[in-house]
């Protein structure tokens, strides 16, 4: 497993509300990435994809070098590139209607950004609420109010050393994700995976399940 801290952001993840920023951190500092989140007002404040392009309009997005210079990324200057880097954008799509959902998931919402080929756009249908019960990560639906409690208890952030725990822990995760149709998070995972030169599924057993481990504890 490699260790070495990497000098450059390899990631960054523009976040729809708090529970896919507590999602994120989650999978980042259990990892130890050199990742970075984009949300607004830390989460509390909703990022939509009908939003998306003003959004993106910043100034810090508006070329490949401001964008390099704001999130710490390799850029080559000659060649005009972001060395190994992707933006993913993790998006509800219950807020757009059909045809914007298309365009967002093709990529076509993004036509001619600068950051379009670094984009990967990760969606959860309809929500992330509804992605976790169907996977079994959530075993109900949790009031607006108790959300923000709830999210960081079951996705609580790593401050201690990255480990075989830590590392199955993500594991874990993205083996109760395989197969549920409704979102690609497994491609954020799975990139994850390859900045610290770890297979995903190593250390699962023949049904998909990593062995004797368990996630953060939610309400009993």
């Amino acid at each position: 497993m490699a260790f070495e801290a990497l000098k450059y952001t390899k990631g960054v993840v523009i976040v729809h509300g708090k529970s896919e920023l507590a999602l994120v951190r989650y999978i980042h500092t259990n990892l130890h990435l050199p990742i970075r989140t984009i949300s607004r007002k830390g989460g509390k404040t909703s990022i939509q994809i009908n939003g998306l392009r003003e959004f993106l309009n910043k100034k810090q997005f508006c070329s490949l070098s401001a964008f390099a210079n704001e999130y710490s990324v390799e850029y080559d200057k000659r060649n005009k590139k972001l060395i190994d880097f992707k933006l993913f954008i993790i998006m509800d799509v219950d807020d757009c209607d059909e045809n914007m959902q298309k365009q967002y998931r093709s990529k076509k919402l993004f036509d001619g950004h600068p950051l379009k080929g670094y984009i990967v756009p990760i969606y959860n249908i309809r929500n992330l609420e509804e992605v976790l019960l169907k996977a079994g990560i959530m075993t109900e639906k949790i009031p607006d109010s108790k959300k923000g409690t709830y999210y960081n208890k079951i996705f609580p952030i790593n401050t201690k050393p990255m480990s075989v725990d830590t590392v199955n822990q993500i594991r874990f995760f993205a083996a109760k994700l395989k197969g549920i149709e409704q979102s690609n998070m497994l491609e954020f995972v799975e990139y994850c995976f390859g900045l610290i030169s770890e297979e995903l599924w190593k250390e699962n057993d023949e049904n998909g399940v990593v062995k004797n481990h368990t996630m953060g504890k939610a309400y009993d």
